[in-house]
């Protein structure tokens, strides 16, 4: 089966990733198809979690995310699945494994990254809820620290080994921003992001969709502690653009300037504006935030360490990251 065109993943990366199309004009072609392959890939295997209403749908989704890890493995694990789907959802394993296969080839540490994404994504079947930050930073690498591990492979990272926690760091602060932004979506499909340590009494999703006040208060609350809270993995994301050749350097440095002011202009807005209407960045912010980022391309002094306590949280899910690349323990 061959891999999907570069017109479509482009097409996927221009409708659904604005911050990120927007900064991938300042790539070079062949990594802009990249990003766009990579981007069209995370954003199917993420439809096929959030596209599943009822039990039966969920259930083959799960079928399908679970096919596609055993593909990716290279071995069965456990009874196969894949003999189970639909003609139509076989189809749609195929297609993503080949995709995969074509963006990453034999890159293990990819395809670790990968199987976790899609591990994550199984997660996100079931009602979600996270009892305290542990779980949120473990969850916030799943979901898009990956993404992190997976697009240094691709921008040819310089001293890789060492950037990777930077960019592990990167995929996390942005994942904090989007559970700060979505939450009323996210509690639609009956997911809760936000710590249960960080609210007072036991928030249901079925309160924050339908209006309960005590309940949206506290998750506005806990949302805008976890703005705060990204911040810190924002500024180490930042450290790591270092070791990026200077192109990839400008095109992340104003994703990352873009999806940080996403979450600054949340905490600008009152709670009863909070509940009304998703926050974005207009163009004109787009611009202003390319611009601020061009005087962080110029690195100084010696190549930035990283934080290991960053990491403490999460040291459990790392640890085949840290046989598969060398990435030291922390």
């Amino acid at each position: 089966m061959t891999s999907t065109s570069t017109t479509a993943s482009r097409d996927t990366l221009r409708r659904h990733g604005r911050s990120f199309h927007w900064a991938g004009h300042f790539l070079s072609s062949g990594q802009l198809e990249d990003g766009a392959r990579l981007y069209h890939i995370c954003r199917q295997v993420d439809d096929i979690a959030d596209d599943a209403q009822t039990g039966a749908e969920r259930q083959s989704a799960r079928n399908v995310l679970v096919s596609l890890q055993q593909r990716l493995a290279g071995s069965a694990q456990g009874p196969s699945c894949e003999s189970s789907l639909a003609a139509k959802e076989r189809d749609v394993v195929r297609q993503l494994d080949a995709d995969i296969r074509h963006l990453f080839a034999d890159d293990r540490l990819a395809r670790q990254a990968m199987q976790d994404l899609i591990s994550t994504m199984i997660v996100d079947l079931s009602p979600v809820r996270m009892a305290d930050e542990r779980a949120l930073l473990t969850y916030a690498f799943g979901a898009a620290g990956t993404v992190g591990v997976m697009m240094c492979q691709l921008l040819d990272a310089r001293q890789r080994e060492r950037a990777l926690p930077f960019a592990m760091d990167l995929g996390i602060a942005m994942q904090m921003t989007n559970i700060a932004r979505d939450v009323l979506e996210d509690a639609q499909r009956d997911r809760v992001y936000v710590p249960a340590s960080w609210m007072a009494g036991d928030i249901m999703a079925s309160d924050i969709a339908q209006g309960v006040a005590s309940a949206r208060h506290q998750v506005w609350l806990g949302a805008r502690h976890l703005v705060e809270r990204a911040e810190v993995y924002y500024q180490s994301g930042q450290q790591g653009l270092a070791y990026l050749p200077w192109r990839p350097q400008l095109a992340i440095g104003i994703a990352l300037r873009v999806y940080r002011d996403i979450g600054r202009r949340l905490l600008t807005l009152e709670e009863n504006a909070y509940w009304q209407r998703r926050v974005r960045v207009p163009g004109w912010a787009k611009a202003g935030q390319s611009l601020l980022a061009l005087p962080s391309m110029w690195r100084q002094g010696e190549w930035p360490r990283h934080d290991e306590r960053l990491h403490r949280p999460i040291a459990g899910s790392l640890v085949a990251y840290q046989s598969t690349s060398g990435l030291a323990a922390t």
